[in-house]
């Protein structure tokens, strides 16, 4: 890889500077943004490789911030991928004041935090995988990739803290990568495997490691947002593994890149040792970092799709108001509810003989089409039940729109019918109608079926009194979207 002058001074600026920075503020650093922050002391030679003297050598402050910033400025896809890097690591420290408190600035001490949240939830999320999944080549191939890498970040962070030179120090990370053959034996391959597996985890079931967990949780759940927050806790696992692992193996080439950037004055102070376990072609690292890096961040302006961050997020940005019915179905309803008020122009106030009827039938014709059957309301409304939620929030914890619902709306899980016949008194002088319906209070947190009433009409001539009057309510019901 041909280096011009201008990223040949920026390295060396980099190894000069005493800098702490977050990888999502590194491309604003000013000490990095021109050429004339050169330290004293460092040249730069006729072959545009970078000089070290001995002042230089003694700076003692290189971090994962000094590699990465090598990485930028050597490649394109360096550019591209050591902010994404950061900021997925970032996206998983999910109390922002943990970053303050712990001064979480470095790639390698994210790293460590997400490593440790790992570590946390490992025994849960392994028979999540193994048993519940069934994907126990996935999980073992995983485990590989996360030993690996985990082990050699804890190296990482010891080479910092040692009493090694600067350009030992970044001679020693980057040998934990290998030469070019080493790293294929090391890391490339298991790499290469763990990918086939986030892509295709089962031989027996579809999807990739994300939809996997997605279509297993569908069997106990109603809606598809269901599915979706109960997969998640795997699927943050796999994605925090497989970017603090990546974030690691490129931190160790990137100090590759550094080292193939030095004078020869500089790396004949290099431990041979070190030295013996880097790969000397910046060709060939530049294509390992982006190797590394291609399956979970992919590349500037490309498509994101079939990246594991890409499979990510098309998991959880899915639609949520999807009825799964435990896996039996797979049914987009709309997110605003069918509602029906009790009211009626037929309950005018005047008694008429065959009113309950009347009513019953105007009130069933609201929900005679395109919602869900009364059976399958009354399957999620003892769904909700059992888990102890009234039914407004299963709904708006599944994506579906509850504002246009008042307060003690029922859900209608059995037709209107007149109940004259069973309810009325027949005596000479005064006649009783009424209509019922059946449904489930949607705020009500433990709530049972129960009957409705909806239309109250009659007559007494004994005390020259008629009434024809609906009573106050509403019932609703789940709309099939076309």
């Amino acid at each position: 890889m041909k280096k011009n002058n201008i990223k040949t001074k920026i390295i060396a600026t980099v190894l000069a500077t005493v800098t702490v920075c977050s990888v999502g503020t590194m491309a604003t650093t000013s000490a990095f943004a021109a050429e004339k922050h050169i330290s004293a002391g460092t040249t730069v030679t006729n072959d545009n490789k970078v000089s070290m003297d001995r002042d230089l050598l003694q700076v003692k402050n290189i971090t994962s911030s000094t590699l990465l910033k090598v990485l930028e400025g050597a490649t394109k896809y360096g550019k591209y991928v050591s902010p994404v890097l950061g900021g997925l690591l970032d996206a998983f420290i999910e109390k922002p004041e943990e970053r303050i408190e712990k001064k979480l600035t470095e790639l390698s001490d994210k790293v460590d935090k997400v490593f440790d949240k790992i570590d946390a939830s490992e025994a849960s999320i392994k028979a999540e995988i193994t048993n519940d999944l069934g994907v126990q080549s996935f999980y073992n191939s995983f485990v590989k990739f996360k030993t690996q890498t985990e082990t050699m970040n804890r190296k990482i962070k010891d080479i910092y803290a040692s009493n090694l030179s600067n350009a030992d120090k970044i001679a020693k990370i980057g040998s934990l990568a290998g030469n070019y053959d080493e790293w294929r034996s090391r890391f490339e391959d298991v790499q290469g495997e763990l990918n086939t597996f986030c892509r295709k985890p089962s031989m027996t079931k579809e999807g990739n490691i994300f939809e996997l967990a997605y279509n297993h949780y569908t069997n106990s759940v109603m809606f598809s947002g269901e599915a979706i927050d109960k997969a998640k806790p795997v699927s943050n696992h796999v994605l925090q593994v497989y970017t603090a692992g990546c974030a690691t193996l490129v931190e160790s080439l990137s100090a590759q890149l550094c080292y193939n950037n030095l004078s020869d004055e500089a790396k004949a102070t290099v431990n041979p040792e070190f030295a013996a376990h880097i790969c000397k072609d910046a060709g060939d690292v530049a294509k390992e970092i982006q190797s590394v890096s291609k399956f979970l961040a992919g590349e500037e302006n490309g498509s994101q799709a079939d990246t594991l961050k890409g499979m990510y997020d098309k998991l959880m940005s899915s639609t949520r108001n999807i009825f799964v019915n435990k896996g039996h179905e797979n049914t987009l309803l709309a997110k605003d509810l069918k509602v029906r008020r009790h009211h009626s122009s037929y309950a005018n106030g005047k008694y008429f003989y065959n009113t309950g009827s009347v009513v019953s039938n105007e009130f069933n014709e609201s929900f005679d089409k395109s919602v869900l059957s009364y059976g399958t309301a009354k399957a999620i409304a003892d769904y909700a039940k059992s888990k102890g939620v009234s039914i407004r929030r299963l709904l708006e914890n599944n994506g579906f729109n509850t504002s246009n619902l008042p307060q003690n709306t029922n859900l209608v899980t059995a037709k209107a019918y007149d109940d004259t016949g069973s309810s009325a008194s027949r005596f000479i002088g005064y006649h009783y109608i009424d209509a019922y319906y059946k449904g489930v209070n949607i705020d009500a947190k433990v709530a049972n079926e129960s009957r409705v009433h909806l239309l109250n009409c009659g007559y007494n001539n004994w005390k020259s009194e008629e009434w024809n009057y609906t009573l106050a309510g509403n019932g609703c019901a789940f709309v099939i979207q076309k």
